[in-house]
């Protein structure tokens, strides 16, 4: 097993989010870095006063800045400075706030949900150029991107793919019978997780369903996949399939919120002052020893 005696392990997080050298966290109204090989705490610092944020901000990051979401209110902080480079108000109360879903970035645009709005897209290289993507489908809760496009879904049971250079459309996967939670793209593949408790394995030029679980018990949890593995975290449980036979082969208890970085898998929970840290085989090998 990993040790685990650093100063991440004993923090609290609500939220995660990696780039190369460093672990960017959020909890109430703090954003902590973090050294990712030693997990030593780098800095931190408090988000502007602007409104009542109890859980942690949405965050993500890029080479020059840290991007994220309060309830109503879009930042840019410097991550060399810890400035807040740019700040802009877009909801108003629980029908327009941003409480949902995630923040992701790639290098033109910056994409986060906004509740009944669909998708939010700013311009990297103006932040007041703001489109929207499928406003008139309403909530967004789940998006993941490659290196071509953007994947999300949410409130109409559909996942929908467009074009990041042009943000056309470019296609709409279907099967879900309840809300979209959770998007993960790995290589050809798209993992869905909705609230009608199945996982789906889809391919993504086709928008074929490859596998679908049913009952998997992960419909308000995370999913990642990998070459060998799926692996869903929720309800205080991990569940990981063999992805050459589907398989179940392993489950245990566990705490919190999945995240996934470089082989690694993280588990946090803002309510309990401890990050988790596994590669999948260490669960699925101590799991083998269990039964053995």
């Amino acid at each position: 097993m990993i040790e685990k005696q650093c100063k991440l392990f004993t923090a609290r997080v609500h939220r995660m989010c990696f780039d190369q050298d460093f672990i960017h966290t959020s909890i109430a109204k703090n954003i902590s870095t973090w050294d990712k090989k030693t997990k030593e705490l780098i800095s931190s610092c408090v988000v502007p006063p602007n409104d009542n944020l109890n859980k942690g901000a949405l965050l993500c990051a890029d080479e020059n800045n840290i991007y994220f979401n309060s309830i109503y209110f879009f930042h840019v902080m410097d991550k060399k400075t810890n400035e807040i480079i740019y700040q802009k108000q877009f909801g108003t109360d629980n029908s327009s706030d941003f409480d949902l879903g995630t923040i992701l970035a790639d290098g033109n645009h910056i994409y986060f949900p906004m509740r009944n709005n669909g998708l939010v897209v700013v311009d990297k290289h103006d932040y007041e150029y703001v489109r929207y993507l499928n406003k008139d489908k309403g909530s967004i809760w789940a998006l993941d991107q490659d290196e071509n496009m953007i994947y999300f879904g949410g409130v109409d049971k559909n996942i929908y793919a467009f074009d990041k250079s042009t943000l056309s459309a470019a296609a709409v996967f279907t099967g879900h019978k309840g809300n979209i939670h959770y998007i993960y793209s790995f290589m050809g593949y798209i993992v869905s997780v909705s609230a009608d408790n199945s996982i789906i394995v889809w391919d993504k030029r086709s928008g074929r369903i490859l596998h679908r679980i049913k009952n998997a018990g992960c419909s308000l949890g995370r999913a990642i996949m990998t070459d060998k593995y799926l692996v869903c975290a929720a309800k205080n449980k991990i569940k990981i399939w063999d992805t050459t036979n589907w398989n179940l082969i392993a489950e245990v208890a566990a705490i919190g919120t999945l995240f996934f970085d470089d082989g690694f898998i993280y588990l946090a929970d803002r309510n309990v002052s401890r990050v988790e840290m596994y590669t999948i085989e260490d669960i699925v090998t101590d799991k083998l020893k269990d039964r053995s």
